[in-house]
Parts: structure tokens; sequence; C-alpha cells
């Protein structure tokens, strides 16, 4: 790696590491569209999954035993399966420039999503989760559980798509966020050992993240206390 590329590695690490350990979700939407301005968008999504996994052990430090109930995290995950594993089929036949595009879009459509609520497809699309919410209310975790696998293993957006469920089923802030770190320390653990067998990387280039690792946990750990007196 060169210096530019260093240094958008440790930056990127960093910011992520708050977003993930303070906020919980969108980590990964601002990780990936960001390491791409340095690298091939499928090697900066492979890239992606070890340093979250730092912050995810660290985050696991804070939140320990703060998560939803047993049965919630079990059903989340077993309904994850087959998206992660959709996603990892469908990751190596997606054209890379067509995927880079892809990264475009989707972190300009977040970017607007909160910055402009009421922006039309934005509105379309919170309608069909409300109504998907109505029509399966009893079967609704299963169908997040998988969406979010899939989209967890293409974008790192898996939180974004759990949280639907989860902001609904859970009342505590920090058992939420605790949920989070929970399933992506799990999912993060799968995505490493998927995006190597696929080709994404090679498992020498995983040591070149190094000095992001553990996205500086000290430095981070004192941004959350400044802004939050503690972690939520």
């Amino acid at each position: 790696m060169d210096l530019w590329e260093i240094a958008v590695v440790v930056i990127t690490g960093f910011c992520s590491g708050v977003i993930k350990t303070g906020v919980g979700i969108g980590s990964g939407v601002f990780l990936l569209p960001t390491l791409s301005l340095a690298f091939p968008a499928k090697f900066a999504l492979g890239l992606g999954a070890p340093m979250m996994l730092a912050s995810d052990i660290w985050g696991l430090r804070y939140y320990w035993k703060q998560w939803a109930p047993t049965g919630i995290i079990v059903r989340l995950l077993l309904a994850a399966i087959p998206g992660l594993l959709v996603g990892t089929l469908l990751l190596p036949v997606i054209p890379a420039k067509f995927f880079r595009l892809c990264v475009g879009v989707f972190g300009a459509f977040y970017a607007i999503s909160m910055l402009w609520p009421s922006f039309p497809p934005v509105v379309l699309l919170k309608s069909f989760f409300q109504s998907v919410n109505r029509k399966y209310a009893d079967k609704r975790i299963y169908f997040y559980g998988m969406l979010g696998g899939v989209s967890t293993v293409l974008a790192h957006a898996g939180g974004l798509v759990w949280s639907i469920y989860l902001l609904d089923e859970l009342k505590d802030k920090r058992t939420i966020v605790g949920t989070y770190v929970l399933l992506f320390c799990v999912t993060n653990i799968y995505k490493v050992i998927a995006y190597i067998y696929i080709g994404n990387y090679a498992a020498v280039q995983i040591a070149q993240i190094r000095h992001c690792a553990p996205c500086f946990p000290a430095w981070r750990k004192s941004v959350i206390r400044i802004f939050n007196g503690k972690p939520l």
C-alpha cells in the first residue's frame, strides 16, 4: 500500500469504529464508498470485513451480554444463512464496473435519504417495508434476517435491514446497539472467510490493514466519551 491508501484505511477504520461502537449501524455504509476512493470496489468490500471485525471485537467489550434475547438472535442468524450464501454466490458474477457503479448509487441514495426523508423513492421504500410489517408480522424476522444476510455480503449494509425489525422489536438503546454488534461480529467472521474463498483478496493482504486494527480503540473511546459521556 502507498501512503494515500494507508491514510484512507486508517482514517476510514477509525471513523467506522466510532460509528460502530457509538451508534451501531451505518459503519459499513460509510466504509465501502470511502474505501472505494482508493481501491477497486470489490477489493474495498473485502478489505472492509476484517476492519469491521476489529471494531466488532471492541464493540463486544462495551456491550457484552447487552443484546436481544437469545431467541431473536438465533432466528435472525439462521434466517441470514441463506442470504449470506446467495450474496457469496452473486458477488463473483457481478461485473467490477457495474459493482462500483452500484456502490456509488447506494452511497448517494443513503446520503439523500438522511438529508431528504421525503424523497419519493425513499418514501416508496418505507411504504414497502411498512406493508411487509403489517402483512407478515409473525414472519418478518425471517424476511429481514435473509435480506440482511444478502445486504451485508454485497454492501456491508445488513445493519440497515436488521434495524427495520430491531428498532420496532427492542426499546432499549444499548440493547439495540449491542445486538447489532453481535450480529456484525458473527457475520463479519463469515465474510472474511467467504471473501478469501471467492478471491476478493488474498489472506496475506489482511495483514496490510494492521495499521487500523483495532481501529485505534483508545482514541475512539475518548471521542465517544466526549460526545456521550460513555458509550450510549
